[in-house]
């Protein structure tokens, strides 16, 4: 992953650029992408700690008539469909449509914001991942609601992780070490000199959770930059008082 700022659009599409909104409603607002979801021409971003509005986003990603849709985050392992959250906000932590001008956001400080588009089915998902819902696998529900619903097929999507807290300064208590351990993800789990502490990598247990659900390890985007230690993203743990929050958001692949 790289800077970027949005005003620096990927051409999805002639269809896409005639529609965009106008670059001056979305200049300065700088933020990281995956090189692999720009590769593979599918539209998203992740925020540093001072985003734009929901609209601006959306509108970036998919056109004027785009619409950005939330959820109420609540540190599960429910999803919802972005026709559910047009007219009310539903308590979930991952999004998935398969609407071009209906654009997932999700909000995180610290937690992975994941990012998943399935280039034959032309859907995509914007899952929120704390440690919580890592272990009770968010993720594999996300991917498998996108097979269900859609038709998607694991082997032809892409993933992004996004901006989070690095294994190096992530240290958790046991309910996280025991938590991880029954899911079967020690790898994520690193020593730490203390006892009765350890150092979670969530972002590597939200890809091992990736290739579970079927996903190639070569479609998976990760190594993203740890939110505690760049004062440019929000973070829980670095400012527990503090109210900001990073977007990671998504388009239908054109």
């Amino acid at each position: 992953m790289r800077a970027f700022f949005l005003s620096d659009r990927a051409d999805r599409s002639a269809n896409f650029a005639a529609m965009s909104v106008a670059p001056e409603c979305l200049s300065n607002q700088s933020g990281w992408h995956s090189a692999l979801l720009q590769t593979h021409g599918v539209a998203h971003w992740f925020s540093t700690r001072d985003p734009p509005r929901d609209l601006w986003i959306a509108q970036h990603l998919a056109g004027r008539c785009a619409q950005a849709v939330r959820v109420r985050q609540v540190h599960g392992a429910r999803w919802v469909t972005a026709q559910e959250c047009v007219d009310q906000s539903e308590d979930a932590d991952a999004i998935i449509s398969n609407t071009p001008l209906l654009v997932p956001v999700i909000a995180t400080a610290d937690c992975c914001p994941v990012l998943v588009a399935c280039m034959s089915s032309k859907s995509c998902a914007a899952i929120h991942a704390g440690w919580r819902g890592i272990t009770m696998d968010i993720v594999g529900s996300s991917v498998r609601a996108m097979c269900e619903r859609f038709g998607a097929e694991p082997r032809q999507m892409v993933c992004a992780i996004g901006p989070c807290a690095s294994g190096e300064r992530y240290e958790v208590g046991m309910d996280v070490i025991d938590s991880f351990s029954r899911c079967d993800l020690n790898r994520a789990i690193l020593p730490s000199p203390l006892p009765g502490k350890a150092y979670a990598d969530c972002a590597l247990a939200t890809r091992i959770l990736l290739e579970r659900a079927g996903i190639s390890p070569q479609c998976i985007d990760t190594n993203p930059p740890c939110t505690i230690g760049d004062t440019k993203f929000a973070s829980h743990r670095r400012e527990p008082h503090n109210k900001l929050r990073m977007l990671a958001s998504i388009a239908s692949p054109a």
